[in-house]
C-alpha cells in the first residue's frame, strides 16, 4: 500500500544575469529558524495557486507550452505554473515583472519531491533573462541574504540535491558541453533510485 504524500503543484523562477561572458543567479537563504530546511539556498519559488490560473496578461511562447506539455502539464497548467513562479518571485524579492513578452524564457526541469518525504512537490524550474524584472531587489522575509551569484559560488553554498544538479546543468551549458535541447529534464525517484530523463530524446 502506498500511504506516500501526493506532491503539490508548484514552479520556481531562475533569473539569470550574464556579466562579463558568466552567469550569476538569483538566490536566496532559507531563515534559520524555519521548520523546513533552514539555512538552504533555493531560487524562487512556491506552490501553485488557483488565482494564478487566471493570469491572461503574459504571452506564452509556443516552445515553452510544447516543452511544458512534454512534462505532462496542460496549457492551462502551464499558464497557472509560470504564473505561480512569477508571482512568487514578485512576492520574496520585491522585483516586478516589466515585461508580459517574457523574452527569453525556457523551461529547465520538472522535479517531484521523493516519496519518503512528508512534504512533497512537482515543480517546475523556469528559466528567464533578469532584464525582465525590476531591478531592486527588495525581501519579505522568507529569503534572506538575496542576490546574484556566480554559479561556481552558487554550488558550494548548502543546498538541495535538486538544486545542486540544476546548477551543475547551468554550469555546463555555460561552459557549452551542453545546450537547451538537452532540456527540459524529469527528475523524480524510485524508492531511493533518482531517474532522470529528457523527453526531448538528447
Amino acid at each position: 500500500m502506498n500511504n506516500s504524500v501526493k506532491p503539490k503543484p508548484a514552479a520556481s523562477l531562475i533569473l539569470i544575469r550574464n556579466k562579463r561572458n558568466k552567469s550569476e543567479v538569483l538566490m536566496g537563504q532559507r531563515p534559520k529558524t524555519s521548520k523546513f530546511a533552514p539555512n538552504m539556498w533555493v531560487f524562487p519559488g512556491g506552490r501553485l495557486e488557483r488565482l494564478d490560473f487566471f493570469n491572461n496578461q503574459i504571452a506564452l511562447k509556443k516552445k515553452v507550452l510544447s516543452d511544458l506539455n512534454k512534462l505532462k502539464a496542460t496549457e492551462s497548467l502551464s499558464r497557472g505554473l509560470i504564473s505561480a513562479a512569477i508571482r512568487e518571485t514578485e512576492e520574496e524579492t520585491g522585483l516586478k515583472l516589466i515585461n508580459k513578452n517574457l523574452d527569453g524564457l525556457w523551461v529547465l526541469a520538472r522535479a517531484i519531491t521523493p516519496t519518503y518525504q512528508k512534504i512533497r512537490f512537482d515543480t517546475k524550474f523556469f528559466v528567464i533573462d533578469h532584464n525582465n524584472f525590476s531591478k531592486k531587489i527588495i525581501g519579505n522575509g522568507e529569503l534572506n541574504n538575496l542576490g546574484f551569484l556566480d554559479l561556481y559560488k552558487a554550488i558550494k553554498l548548502p543546498l538541495f540535491d535538486i538544486t545542486e544538479f540544476l546548477l551543475e546543468e547551468l554550469i555546463k551549458k555555460q561552459e557549452k558541453k551542453i545546450n537547451k535541447k538537452y532540456f527540459p529534464f524529469f527528475w523524480r525517484y524510485k524508492k531511493s533510485t533518482r531517474i532522470i530523463t529528457r523527453p526531448n530524446n538528447t
